[in-house]
């Protein structure tokens, strides 16, 4: 009995000790690779504008594992008066990536009189990538105080992307800007922002400026598809002069009335009495299309296999990469009217990319949206 007591005391004795050196390997390991992450943003901190996307890479993989080591390990470094301004500079990145709402005010922290353009600039992405109601704060009172349209749209993207509505009111001036040579700016921020802006633009369909009248028609229809928009250009196209953007109204109209035989009736009339060729033009085309139109809504409800459970992988999954990755084809089949919510989400997050190809995407989403509503506007449910 003494010996089986003996045994048992060894035996717990070496588990503890096993348990022991397991923590000891596993701290060892962290430290290891705490310590490797700092030697990579000092290396990248000298190296410039010569960083590699190997070291990238690297840093984005140790903050994905560990977001919050790397956050606890950034602010740590940041508050030591000896880390350098190039390193700061990374190390604000390395917060930006993290994502953490608690690393806002530390990165704030670093803007000075005398911050680097490097530093601040990588302070207005991190913020931006963040978000929250303090980091969109600090980035309009840099907009309100910054010199030069471009620095101004930069802040507007990324305050979109930080979810910051505020913003939307100071936001006119991409509404004067050509839609191509502006790199679709105004659609990228808006596109974000999604419905919060559609009384904004709304508002501006009376605008002195024809370019502002003309852009706000094609967000409000061909990005948005705000069908509480539809009663407004119906308004505007009545009192507009210009043919151009009459041309653009109805073009958004298409896009925001759900009843195809109210869309019919409207361009039957305007076809009717049109005095521009250009806009009678539309006209007769758009009337060409409904009967198309109506076609491929029985196609499509044919092919609908509505599944939430389907919806959601595929959703999450395109969502995550934001729109980079993912079988739009199951996410159209899987859907319904009842999904629309969630579609203009992952429209906005694909927006929030901000690039070209963002906008190809983004019609993708858009084109099951007009689908879903066409199809129970037809009846076909």
């Amino acid at each position: 009995m003494k010996q089986k007591i003996i045994f048992h005391k060894i035996c717990r004795h070496v588990s503890l000790c096993v348990l022991l050196l397991l923590m000891i390997i596993q701290a060892s390991a962290v430290s290891a690779a705490d310590e490797s992450l700092k030697e990579l943003v000092s290396s990248m901190a000298k190296a410039g504008i010569d960083i590699s996307s190997k070291q990238l890479g690297a840093v984005k993989a140790y903050v994905v594992e560990n977001p919050e080591r790397s956050s606890k390990m950034a602010v740590r470094k940041l508050n030591k008066k000896s880390t350098s301004e190039s390193e700061r500079a990374i190390w604000v990145w390395v917060l930006g990536l993290g994502g953490n709402p608690e690393a806002v005010k530390h990165i704030i922290a670093q803007v000075t009189p005398d911050a680097s353009a490097i530093l601040r600039a990588n302070v207005d992405n991190a913020l931006g990538q963040i978000g929250g109601p303090e980091a969109g704060k600090f980035l309009f009172s840099q907009m309100i105080n910054a010199k030069g349209d471009e620095y101004k749209n930069h802040l507007l993207l990324l305050m979109a992307r930080a979810g910051y509505e505020d913003a939307i009111r100071k936001s006119e001036g991409l509404l004067k800007q050509d839609m191509n040579e502006s790199r679709y700016v105004a659609v990228f921020f808006y596109g974000t922002m999604g419905r919060a802006s559609v009384p904004f633009l709304i508002s501006r369909l009376d605008h002195w400026n024809v370019e502002v009248r003309k852009n706000a028609a094609k967000v409000l229809g061909q990005w948005l598809l705000a069908k509480e928009a539809a009663g407004p250009l119906i308004s505007r196209y009545k009192k507009e002069e210009d043919p151009i953007v009459r041309r653009i109204l109805l073009d958004a109209l298409e896009r925001t009335m759900e009843d195809l035989t109210a869309l019919e009736q409207f361009m039957k009339k305007v076809e009717k009495e049109e005095t521009k060729p250009i806009v009678r033009r539309f006209a007769r085309e758009s009337l060409a299309n409904v009967s198309r139109m109506r076609g491929a809504v029985a196609k499509k409800y044919e092919e609908r296999k509505p599944d939430e459970l389907a919806f959601k992988t595929v959703f999450d999954e395109l969502y995550k990469n934001k729109g980079v990755r993912g079988d739009y084809s199951m996410l159209g089949r899987s859907s319904d009217i009842n999904m629309e919510q969630n579609l203009e989400k992952l429209r906005g997050q694909i927006l929030s990319r901000g690039v070209p190809e963002s906008i190809y995407d983004a019609q993708k989403v858009n084109r099951i949206i007009l689908i879903n509503r066409l199809i129970q506007a037809e009846g076909l449910k």
